[in-house]
Order: structure tokens, then C-alpha cells, then sequence
């Protein structure tokens, strides 16, 4: 098989979501990773087509490409009909997002919360996205902390961030700067200031905001990396072939009992959730196989 993609290819997107911090990081994936890229307009039939799930399908089935690449950052159930299987195997020559990784039906797991760091490989042993978060885990988590806890949100849809916030609240004063339990100022709009703000804190609320199968986003890797110990929910425990489980609070915020107990040990205990490393030791291997995975399943597409 070849490695790369010698001639310049063709990038266009079409139904992507408008965040600057990420929107742009699969045009820096492939051009570090398989060949140098252009970007173009839908409408020129371009190398590969980058869509998401912010427009109409039938935008993606009117246009041509060589290799039409699917990614979602959100939960596919509040997004119909992406929540289609079956049409998003009709639509697309690679599903990328939260699904766990099966090449013979051409799904690859990427989760979204990678696409907050701008790395674009991780086999520098020195210098990669995990020994960068856990870098800044460890300088953090020693920072002298101003207040308890902190909640940067915008909603709570599911209820679960007012359960966290109400039985945290037991224990002291929650800082939301964010339209959810709105008490402070504006702390800035980017993903730098959030962490910043967040790391004077003991403690970050850092629920997702459905449950979907492997739907863990940057929520918990913010909380982390700014050192705080993360209050978290989610469909199940974060990343647990890389996260390293002690150093979060997981709570079911369907059990009023686990949340009164969760909540009230991880106050009284913080000590026990502060690790020398928030990875497991096998992290390196799982993530260098999702970017190995992504960058191969590419380039077969376009060689063929």
C-alpha cells in the first residue's frame, strides 16, 4: 500500500461546523500526514469532501469527490438524519467520529476532543498531545486554588448539571461564568481562557450533555489539563483505554444515592484523585492507532 499521496489533493467542506479552533484540523491532519493540500469549493470536485452535520444531506449527495469523509463532533441522536446508519454508509467513504473503529464498514473512531490541540501525530515520545495535557495536568493541579469548583456552560438540556451543581453546592460556592447558574463576569471566549479560569479551581462540573456510544468529548481533557479533579457523567467512564480512572470523579446522575456518595468523598478525599499521570500506560499505543488508522483508511481511499 502506498504511505502518501504525492500530488497536491483537493480539500473542500461542505455542512461543517464554524469553530476556528478546530474546523481546519483534518486540512493540517492530512497535509502533515499524507500530502500537501488546497482547499477549494464543494463545487470543483475536489480530492475529498469534509462534511459534518451542520446542513442538508442532500448538499453532500449532489456534490462529486473522489472520497466523501463524514466527521461528527456531536451526538448523532440530536441530529437527524445523520443518526441514519444506513444512509451515512450509502453517503459517505469514511465515518469518523465517536463509534468505536470497524474498517470493514468503513467507521473509524476520532473523537472530537483531539481536534482541541494541535497536534497532528503522536510519535514524538517527548512532545505529543499526552505528554503535553499531562504536563499541564501536573503543573496545575499544584497551582494554589482561589475557589471550590467551577461550571463553564451554556445550558443544562439534561438536567445533569444542575444534579451535579445542586450537591456540590453543599460544600461551597460553585463559579459559573457561563449562562448556566450565571454568578460571575465574562472569563473570555476562548479555549485558552476557559482552562485558565477553570485551573482555580479545586474542582470543574464537567458532564456531557447527552449519552451516546463512545460520546466523550473535550469537557474532561479541558478539566484536566487545567488541574482541577473533574465531576463528570457521561454514557460511561471516559476513555478508558487511555484516561487513567482515578483521577476524575465519575458520578450517575440517575442515583441520587451515588451522586450524595461520589460527591461527598471526592470533597473529603481530593488527595486520592491527584495522580502523577492521567493517562494509563498503554495510552500511547491507543492513540497512535487512531491517528495511524485515520491516516491509512485516507490515503487506501484516495490511491484507489
Amino acid at each position: 500500500m502506498r504511505t502518501s499521496y504525492i500530488t497536491m489533493i483537493t480539500v473542500s467542506y461542505i455542512n461543517f461546523w464554524k469553530d476556528p479552533s478546530n474546523d481546519r484540523w483534518l486540512s493540517n491532519f492530512i497535509s502533515n500526514n499524507i500530502g500537501p493540500i488546497k482547499h477549494v469549493q464543494p463545487n470543483t470536485n475536489p480530492d475529498i469532501l469534509i462534511c459534518s452535520v451542520c446542513g442538508n444531506v442532500q448538499n453532500v449527495i449532489k456534490c462529486n469527490a473522489k472520497v466523501k469523509i463524514f466527521y461528527t463532533g456531536e451526538n448523532l441522536n440530536r441530529y437527524p438524519p445523520y443518526n441514519n446508519m444506513g444512509l451515512l454508509k450509502k453517503t459517505f467513504d469514511l465515518i469518523v467520529g465517536f463509534n468505536k473503529t470497524n474498517i470493514k464498514e468503513n467507521v473509524i473512531r476520532f473523537p472530537l476532543w483531539l481536534m482541541y490541540y494541535p497536534y497532528y501525530n503522536v510519535r514524538d515520545t517527548s512532545d505529543n498531545l499526552l505528554t503535553h495535557l499531562n504536563r499541564r495536568y501536573l503543573n496545575n493541579i499544584v497551582k494554589k486554588k482561589q475557589f471550590l469548583a467551577s461550571c463553564v456552560c451554556r445550558h443544562d438540556r439534561g438536567g445533569q448539571r444542575t444534579v451535579l451543581y445542586n450537591e456540590m453546592s453543599k460544600y461551597g460556592k460553585i463559579l459559573c461564568p457561563s449562562a448556566f447558574k450565571k454568578n460571575i463576569g465574562p472569563i473570555g471566549r476562548t479555549t485558552k481562557d476557559k482552562v485558565n479560569f477553570i485551573s482555580n479551581g479545586v474542582y470543574n462540573i464537567c458532564p456531557e450533555n447527552s449519552a451516546y456510544e463512545g460520546y466523550h468529548t473535550e469537557k474532561i481533557f479541558h478539566a484536566l489539563e487545567a488541574g482541577t479533579i473533574p465531576i463528570y457523567w457521561g454514557v460511561d467512564l471516559p476513555e478508558k483505554d487511555l484516561l487513567n480512572k482515578k483521577c476524575y470523579c465519575f458520578v450517575n446522575i440517575r442515583d441520587k444515592n451515588d451522586v450524595a456518595m461520589k460527591i461527598k468523598d471526592v470533597v473529603e478525599n481530593k488527595e486520592r484523585y491527584i495522580v502523577d499521570n492521567v493517562f494509563v500506560p498503554n495510552a500511547p499505543n491507543v492513540l497512535r492507532n487512531y491517528y495511524d488508522t485515520l491516516k491509512e483508511q485516507i490515503t487506501v481511499r484516495l490511491n484507489d
